[in-house]
């Protein structure tokens, strides 16, 4: 890997409830209009409520357009928004030079529908999130394999993060980053389960909000080290980026905001930058009761609270895996432009510390801001934009000098744990997964009861954890923020999942189980880890269809040396069915 060098973001494209480009997304936002409304489709739901759908019609003419019609819904917005940022910065995606990052939390998941044997139809599409990747990549010739990041609602921000540091080190020269998700009857029965979707336009940090409003996007950037690529009046720059965890539940937000504001600090140090050098901040603002109060605390503790600030939820609604780009490409539009845009429906402030939100656009000089996110497992991400100045704005390098690791493995598959190569358990002729892991767990003498409420996938990763750190007294031996994790599997959550879609399919809508629809994102199981073991360093979740051992270790020392952390816990942790493997490393700087 070379030297870091500036990570410009530049040609963003939105395919939205507001329109098609970002032209006509932009032109409706200064225009103060919602893509939300009342939606009454029972594939969808089975009474009507508020969200912000896609116009099918339009998107069906643009997909017949480009012949996409053997491409999914979902897949048809991923190529129709990377060919509209392909045409403007004229990048070539099979240049050896180029990757591709996708960012999703359900991606294909309208193709689950129940069947009584398998869970899906042999006619189904595939809900595969990387074979979804593996078409959108052939499509357009990439070189490389894609990398797709499943965070949960941070996902988009997270995808950006991981570009950036990619790019810095030389990894790439220039990276396509596109974030998609759909609305779909598995989505917004999980929402309405939590009770969170609100009965009218979501109203952000407004006293009287009474829940999220949900919708779909998709959008793409290029994030490139090469400033002519960059067709924009004014270049923007990824100066700083972070991902952590609250370590505090896995549905519900911090209630003192540590988590999010560890992403920001972490952020503006590796930016160099103060909280009077920014000019504004897009936040997450779901408008749910307890999200924004903790933004607004972790806001207070970065220093934060007194700048212009936003959300656009009540634009587009929450877009899950998407909004981390499109909000992220609003950012560089309110940079270049010189305005902060309204908080629609905004009227008077309602969480503990007040923060600057204003029901119209406003005007100011601008330099630099944050973009944060949060989401399910606990994770919290930032990242700080900048207009380019003229001046150095390359980042410092991370010393890679004397650094030097020692590592621990455990595996789990087969029936079979063994550490460090010495067998610790192993099943009995005929033993299924769930006897054998609570046997684990038995041997192993926890004191967990929240273990039996969790799902498979996470019962897999806590076993691994737990044997690693059986012998230092269950504990990692390092404060909170030393440590971090970095996994990967190939189904996601798939075979939650099958659960959550067999109950809405044989109960009925309203019977979803917010129990079950938690443990249908792969990120909380780092969720768990991170409650059991106190971590509040990087998480990141990738999605390979095989262990990518290298990348991932190679990109957690990586992480270790940028946010200087003394350990990373990387590994896989893969479950479907009665087939799983769990294969973590404990890697330790000493």
């Amino acid at each position: 890997m070379g030297d870091p060098v500036n990570s410009y973001i530049t040609a963003g494209s939105i395919i939205s409830s507001l329109g098609f480009g970002t032209e006509e997304n932009f032109s409706h936002i200064r225009g103060y209009h919602s893509g939300i409304k009342r939606v009454e489709n029972t594939a969808l739901f089975d009474i009507p409520f508020m969200a912000a759908c896609i116009d099918d019609t339009r998107l069906k003419e643009a997909a017949s357009a480009q012949k996409l019609d053997g491409y999914t819904r979902m897949e048809q917005l991923f190529i129709l928004s990377l060919s509209d940022t392909i045409r403007q910065c004229g990048i070539d995606p099979s240049d050896p030079a180029c990757g591709l990052i996708l960012s999703t939390t359900k991606g294909n998941i309208d193709a689950l529908a129940f069947a009584p044997d398998t869970g899906l139809p042999a006619d189904s599409p595939d809900p595969s999130l990387y074979g979804m990747a593996e078409r959108v990549a052939a499509y357009f010739h990439f070189t490389h394999e894609p990398i797709v990041i499943s965070n949960a609602c941070i996902s988009g921000v997270s995808a950006l993060v991981v570009a950036s540091r990619l790019i810095e080190t030389g990894a790439y020269k220039h990276i396509l980053v596109a974030g998609g998700d759909l609305l779909t009857r598995f989505v917004v029965t999980g929402f309405q389960s939590f009770k969170s979707v609100s009965p009218e336009i979501c109203r952000p940090y407004d006293e009287i909000r009474d829940g999220l409003s949900l919708g779909e996007a998709c959008g793409s950037v290029l994030v490139t080290s090469d400033p002519h690529r960059v067709k924009e009046y004014r270049p923007v720059i990824i100066r700083g980026g972070a991902i952590t965890n609250d370590a505090n539940h896995i549905s519900g937000p911090s209630r003192t905001g540590d988590g999010l504001y560890y992403a920001i600090s972490q952020a503006m140090d590796e930016a160099g930058l103060g909280p009077d050098t920014l000019s504004f901040v897009n936040a997450h603002g779901t408008a749910t009761l307890y999200n924004d109060e903790m933004e607004s605390k972790a806001l207070h503790l970065a220093g934060l609270d007194h700048l212009p600030l936003n959300s656009l939820k009540s634009y587009w609604g929450h877009t899950l895996g998407a909004s981390g780009i499109i909000e992220t490409i609003a950012c560089m539009e309110q940079l270049r432009s010189g305005e902060v845009f309204a908080t629609l429906g905004f009227e008077t402030c309602g969480v503990p510390y007040p923060l600057s939100v204003s029901a119209t656009h406003r005007g100011i000089s601008m330099s630099s801001c944050v973009k944060t996110a949060s989401g399910f497992g606990g994770c919290n991400a930032a990242v700080v934009l900048s207009l380019e100045t003229g001046k150095d704005d390359t980042p410092p390098a991370p010393s890679r000098e004397g650094k030097r690791y020692s590592c621990r493995k455990v595996s789990v598959e087969g029936g079979r744990i063994l550490l460090d190569g010495d067998v610790l358990l192993e099943a009995v002729s005929g033993e299924d997964f769930g006897t054998f892991i609570r046997r684990a767990y038995k041997m192993l003498s926890l004191d967990d009861r929240k273990f039996y409420k969790m799902d498979d996938l996470c019962k897999l990763g806590y076993i691994a954890a737990a044997c690693l750190f059986a012998k230092n007294g269950g504990t990692t031996g390092y404060a909170p923020g030393e440590v971090g994790i970095v996994l990967a599997n190939a189904s996601s959550s798939l075979d939650t999942d099958r659960k959550h879609q067999c109950l809405i399919d044989t109960m009925g809508d309203r019977e979803a189980s917010p129990a079950v629809f938690v443990y249908t994102l792969p990120n909380v199981v780092m969720g768990e880890l991170c409650i059991r073991y106190k971590i509040q360093g990087e998480n990141t979740f990738f999605i390979n269809n095989r262990y990518p051992e290298s990348f991932i270790r190679e990109y957690a020392r990586l992480v270790m040396q940028k946010q200087r952390l003394r350990a990373c816990l990387t590994g896989w942790c893969e479950l479907l069915g009665e087939t799983y493997e769990a294969r973590f490393d404990w890697l330790e700087q000493k």
